[in-house]
């Protein structure tokens, strides 16, 4: 039995066994370690989407160790994160064992990584993962015949299922703790050597290259990769043949694909079936007929579930809310506050901002987080992303590019992270601009609930299309304007599935907790400091000094681009801080302040202003966290740039769109 821990102790987890998750992309690593640990692991159906190392701690039967999860990779030399190659974080993470997760139903593409790490001379053991879609496609694994073709230990998994992860890692802790105790001095060292499956000529190159590593670093710096490896055989982290089968692994590449063929054959079973839907399907809607109007229907329809569902959810949210919640508190504030000044300040935090959230976060980010985590469930956005592969080409970066944009949807933060997976940093700096233009799901509440509602489910749409427009315009100047080149890459294509209930509530759950946790805080003190200074009068003078400039450049009151500064700590808050001015309006600051009355835009702002709010609240600046994220990745000069292009981007639009609407 599997069981689940809570945050690593570093003192205690130190001295722990460690695991390495290796696979290639999209083969469900990321499942299976949430599987393994019984915890939530962020995990999509769309290859690359693993960038940095994800580290859980398990319990098998008494015997505990650690998971690490790697980033997705084809082979050894790839770069599959950062500028470093695989097999340095590999090393890096310091395992004891690896765990290899294969494709069951491609055994042929995935062996060779298998093989490269069974060459390393570490304890391994091969996970043959999505059993289910092999037998589905008429695939039968013998595992048994395949362990002894490898001589190691071939369990056949499904992580989505549970099937055969428990048995797997049972193997890998086992073999981990055998290793670890060698390396403590606690047991005896035993072979390291793989049986040989290359042919004589290369085994004696190998011997050659392992015995020259085994002499030590040449350099002090110890730079150069093979000072690397030198390195890594002196400190025990490797074996010399493993070291040299780094050394000379595109010479071996060949061979270890002419292996993986004649063994995939050997164990693999084929039934005659009919060819699954989902293939099917997929050969569909990655062809531009129908591909493309099916795309444009998946996003109306996302879009219109969130609408109809988040409009109905705020409705009786906010209703149930009017009638029992804010009558009870603000008679608790009144009774407790003897200031009537203070008093309505709370208000507009305990009342009006929580209903601000109410109104918003369950409604629309939690429905937009459902829609959206479906979506990547079932493998779908890289199919569109598919589609959209000569467009990148446009903006200057590969079909991998798509990956770090399609999670934008969700989050900015996560998104520039994935940038990693991008080989240069002028690709990076084109991706992480393009990120802070997508619309993520704190800018889809925005746009679906302060224009939806009010404008309509065209005028919502014609947002997403102006802003979407806009990520295009910008991409393509800035692929002109920065030097180099882009080189042609596809991007690996995910199969179709259908999606786990389960693990899509899970997924749209974590994520919405992750916002309410950090964003109701920013809520109650934006609002208590805002409504301090409305109730007090000091935003009079304020008000009177900015409307005319905030109204004649872009035809919005102060309160709007007040709010929209506030959006810098969470995008949410420009929405929510509105939402509370209209709450306000609509009462009447004398009778009774933030709570007592149903929120409402239109108090607010009129039809066009609403529009050009939600579009400017939308693209100005990143806020806090994502602009954090872009200097650690990028570094502070192309953060800068990417922050001002974004103010200016907005003023620039906010002002086109207020003269195109007459409101300015």
């Amino acid at each position: 039995m599997l069981h689940r821990h809570g945050a690593p102790d570093p003192a205690t987890d130190a001295s722990l066994p460690r695991i390495a998750l290796v696979g290639r992309p999209n083969v469900g690593k990321s499942t299976f370690l949430a599987r393994a640990s019984r915890a939530y692991v962020e995990a999509s159906n769309a290859p690359g989407t693993t960038v940095r190392l994800e580290q859980r701690r398990v319990d098998t039967g008494g015997d505990a160790a650690l998971l690490v999860d790697l980033p997705g990779t084809r082979s050894l030399d790839d770069v599959p994160a950062g500028d470093e190659p695989f097999w340095q974080t590999l090393l890096d993470a310091r395992p004891d064992a690896i765990l290899v997760i294969v494709d069951a139903g491609d055994l042929t593409r995935h062996l060779p990584l298998a093989l490269a790490c069974r060459d390393l001379g570490l304890p391994v053991v091969v996970a043959a993962n999505l059993v289910d879609e092999a037998r589905g496609a008429g695939i039968d694994v013998d595992a048994g015949r395949l362990g002894q073709l490898l001589a190691l230990p071939v369990v056949a998994t499904c992580a989505r299922t549970g099937e055969g992860v428990d048995g797997a890692l049972r193997g890998a802790v086992a073999r981990a703790r055998q290793r670890a105790a060698v390396r403590e001095g606690m047991r005896s060292p035993r072979g390291t050597i793989p049986a040989p499956v290359y042919p004589a000529d290369v085994e004696a190159r190998l011997a050659a290259a392992g015995a020259a590593l085994a002499q030590g670093p040449r350099s002090l710096g110890a730079a150069a990769a093979s000072d690397v490896l030198a390195a890594a055989v002196a400190a025990g982290s490797i074996s010399p043949r493993g070291a040299a089968t780094i050394q000379l692994g595109r010479d071996l590449a060949p061979r270890r694909a002419e292996v993986a063929e004649r063994w995939a054959d050997e164990v693999e079973h084929r039934r005659d079936v009919p060819e699954p839907l989902a293939d099917r399907i997929a050969r569909r809607v990655t062809a531009p007929w129908p591909g493309l109007p099916l795309f444009v229907l998946a996003t109306v329809g996302s879009f219109a579930a969130v609408v109809m569902v988040g409009g109905l959810l705020s409705s009786v949210l906010t209703s149930v809310w009017m009638a029992t919640v804010s009558p009870a508190l603000t008679a608790i504030v009144s009774a407790v506050v003897p200031v009537p000044t203070v008093a309505n300040a709370l208000l507009w935090a305990v009342d009006g901002g929580l209903l601000a959230m109410l109104a918003v976060g369950i409604p629309y980010v939690l429905t937009f987080y459902l829609v959206l985590a479906a979506l990547e469930d079932t493998g779908y956005l890289t199919s569109a992303a598919v589609l959209m592969d000569r467009l990148f080409g446009f903006l200057g970066l590969p079909g991998r590019a798509a990956i770090p944009l399609l999670t934008a949807t969700g989050c900015n933060v996560p998104a520039v992270h994935g940038t990693r997976i991008l080989r240069t940093q002028r690709e990076r700096v084109i991706a992480g601009w393009l990120v802070t233009l997508m619309p993520c799901s704190a800018r889809s509440a925005i746009l679906i609930a302060a224009v939806a509602p009010f404008l309509g489910f065209g005028a919502a749409m014609a947002a997403f299309v102006i802003i979407g427009g806009l990520a295009i315009l910008t991409g393509i100047g800035a692929n002109a304007m920065i030097p180099g080149r882009q080189p042609a890459l596809v991007l690996e294509l995910s199969p179709l599935r259908l999606p786990i209930a389960g693990h899509v509530w899970a997924k749209a759950w974590h994520r919405f907790r992750a916002f309410v946790v950090t964003a109701t805080p920013y809520m109650l003190v934006g609002s208590f400091i805002v409504g301090l200074a409305y109730e007090s009068g000091a935003w009079q003078p304020v008000a009177e000094a900015l409307d005319p400039v905030t109204m004649s450049w872009m035809g919005l009151p102060a309160v709007a681009v007040v709010a929209i500064v506030f959006a810098f700590l969470r995008k949410e808050l420009a929405l929510q801080l509105l939402l509370v001015f209209g709450a306000v309006e609509l009462a009447g600051a004398a009778a009774g302040g933030a709570g007592s009355s149903a929120s409402d835009l239109t108090a607010v702002l009129g039809p066009a202003q609403l529009f050009v709010f939600a579009i400017v609240a939308s693209i100005s600046i990143p806020c806090v966290a994502t602009l954090a994220t872009l200097r650690a990745e990028l570094g502070g000069r192309a953060a800068t740039a990417i922050a001002l292009g974004s103010m200016l981007l907005a003023v620039t639009v906010g002002i086109g769109l207020a003269h195109a609407l007459g409101i300015a």
